[in-house]
């Protein structure tokens, strides 16, 4: 079994068999979606601040760690500021060719009016 905190402050226990949703009150109003199999569940969130989605490792011998919707946010956090780390890296590079390619062309272009210029 594996225990899962959502958003809204509930529990839900996830088996291979079934979900289990604890508490006096229950509200899921088309806001989460569960998906699971046998070794795993997916879970999809809508809050105030978007979609969150869980992938939880169901493990039924209580061993496993389970992710918290703050652990899987941090995890998309970096590799967010991963590829916006290359992204701007791959910019700059592209920028920086660019710039050298368009003084080149500006040289052969300039070159035949400095020579006519100079009387050659």
């Amino acid at each position: 079994m594996t225990e899962f905190k959502l958003t809204n402050g509930q529990a839900i226990e996830l088996t291979k068999d079934g979900i289990l949703i604890k508490g006096d009150y229950i509200s899921l109003e088309g806001s989460i979606t569960i998906v699971k199999n046998s070794k795993s569940a997916s879970i999809n969130q809508s809050t105030d601040k978007g979609q969150i989605l869980s992938i939880v490792p169901i493990n039924d011998e209580g061993t496993s760690k389970d992710e918290t919707i703050e652990d899987v946010t941090v995890t998309l956090n970096n590799r967010v500021s991963n590829l916006e780390a290359k992204v701007t890296t791959l910019v700059r590079d592209i920028d920086s060719k660019l710039i050298s390619e368009r003084a080149k062309t500006d040289q052969k272009i300039a070159n035949p009016y400095s020579q006519l210029a100079n009387g050659k």
